[in-house]
């Protein structure tokens, strides 16, 4: 989480939805308390009760949240891809060796093995388990527009740098049977949803 006093703003980085570009580009900005920097994918119901009410307390004002969201395949397959790095070799969390289909049967096994626990954006974002919701959530394909509304909430110039990227994929996107693709879809359909929504227009507005 990052605090942008500025802005009336609260970053709360989404993994694998280029959080550590985006943390970057806003340090300059950011006056985040010390015990917050511990927890850099800080979720958004985590924040809501841990948080939101000491900083508007701090603050004198409440501020707005935002967030990035991604295609819950494509994040999917970052997280499979991103797993596979040598720094990995030999850790439970590693998929060097394991077909995409593997980590996606992991991902929906009960329980989750490690390698395929990565958690799901819907949560993250406060849409399941009561919430709040972030007040502003951009399509990781349009960062453009994140980069826009940062930059007019700031009045400052503002410029994202590729910073902790997947391997690329060897072979282009990873191919699932149709069938186990269904089953993620089911499994996710709350997630997709909500994707859809974001991704109509690059961005979603919760609440005015």
């Amino acid at each position: 989480m990052l605090v942008l006093p500025k802005a009336r703003l609260v970053y709360l980085a989404t993994p694998k939805t280029a959080s550590q570009s985006i943390r970057a580009m806003l340090a300059p900005h950011a006056e985040t308390p010390e015990t917050a920097r511990q927890f850099p994918h800080m979720n958004a119901a985590t924040y809501g009760r841990r948080w939101a009410p000491f900083l508007a307390e701090a603050l004198g004002f409440a501020p707005e949240t935002i967030a990035v969201m991604r295609e819950p395949m494509e994040q999917m397959e970052s997280w499979f891809r991103y797993r596979q790095r040598d720094a990995l070799i030999g850790h439970p969390n590693s998929t060097l060796g394991l077909s995409f289909a593997d980590f996606v049967e992991g991902r929906l096994a009960d329980p989750q093995p490690p390698f395929a626990a990565v958690g799901r954006q819907d949560r993250f974002l406060g849409f399941l388990d009561g919430g709040p919701p972030v007040t502003h959530v951009f399509d990781y394909a349009r960062l453009d527009l994140l980069v826009a509304f940062l930059q007019g909430r700031l009045d400052a110039p503002l410029s994202l740098e590729a910073r902790n990227v997947s391997p690329p994929a060897k072979a282009g996107p990873p191919d699932l049977p149709p069938a186990l693709l269904e089953r993620f879809h089911a499994a996710h359909a709350a997630e997709f949803a909500l994707y859809a929504r974001v991704s109509a227009t690059g961005y979603l507005l919760t609440r005015g």
